[in-house]
């Protein structure tokens, strides 16, 4: 693999910090070789965020700590919320639970859900989106110390389905149906588990961040230097990853210039 500067971190275990995209190609490729290579992939703008999903972030700023079941709670209410304004009902027929979670999710609510991809490119493009004068942090979870997997239905009710988290001390992953534009669009998958508070990198239950992670730094310097990179040679960028509505107005926002969505 090719020689690519590291730090040890606290939180996260080994962090590489490539100093160019070729470096960066290099690392994810090589860090394992072939199929076990496959990793989800997940960029955070900010390294100093730690593992976290969206719903415990929230009831950490509203009643720390968190716990398993006010979690669960919450997803409930989200969920009766959801179902009584019909947001359960796609293309003729009822979402199971976790797919109302996870459309809900692409659309902004907040879940347990950890959003991840299957694609290191469009996990990449989440870790240059924003914060551009902080160093951002993409993140490998190597499927070996996953469980669940691609292309399998999730129909269980909710409250069987989280109970049986319990039993595990690592995080499931699942590839949700196209629910929504966003979701194919993205190559989602979502990685989720039982809550774990008082650990160093995150509230999912991953035991061992050496073993489990591929932790990589992304310099702010770096970020829309890669940006235009994954726009231009792989036609990575808000309009190709958001295809709704929302999305389409987004990438025309006010905080956007005339001229970047146009890629020459």
């Amino acid at each position: 693999m090719t020689e690519v500067e590291k730090v040890d971190d606290d939180r996260f275990g080994t962090v590489w910090i490539p100093k160019s995209f070729d470096e960066l190609i290099a690392l994810t490729v090589d860090a394992e070789g072939g199929i076990n290579s496959v990793r989800m992939w997940r960029g955070q703008a900010d390294q100093s965020w730690l593992l976290h999903s969206g719903i415990y972030r929230k009831l950490m700023r509203v009643k720390p700590p968190v716990a398993e079941q006010s979690v669960s709670s919450h997803e409930k209410q989200l969920l009766r919320a959801a179902t009584h304004r019909g947001y359960r009902r796609v293309e003729g027929r009822n979402l199971t639970d976790f797919e109302l979670l996870a459309r809900l999710q692409h659309h902004g609510a907040a879940t347990r859900l950890v959003d991840t991809t299957r694609s290191m490119l469009i996990g990449l493009y989440f870790a240059c989106s924003e914060q551009f004068d902080r160093d951002g942090m993409l993140f490998g979870i190597h499927t070996w110390h996953l469980g669940g997997g691609e292309g399998g239905a999730l129909t269980e009710p909710y409250d069987v389905h989280v109970k049986s988290l319990a039993k595990f001390d690592y995080p499931q992953t699942w590839e949700p149906p196209a629910v929504s534009s966003r979701v194919a669009a993205q190559h989602s998958q979502f990685v989720y588990s039982k809550i774990v508070a008082d650990q160093t990198h995150g509230s999912l239950a991953l035991a061992d961040a050496v073993k489990w992670l591929l932790a990589i730094r992304i310099p702010a310097s770096d970020k829309k230097r890669y940006l235009g990179i994954l726009q231009g040679a792989f036609d990575i960028h808000p309009l190709t990853l958001f295809p709704d509505l929302d999305g389409f107005g987004h990438a025309f926002g006010w905080s956007r210039g005339p001229y970047d969505n146009s890629r020459w």
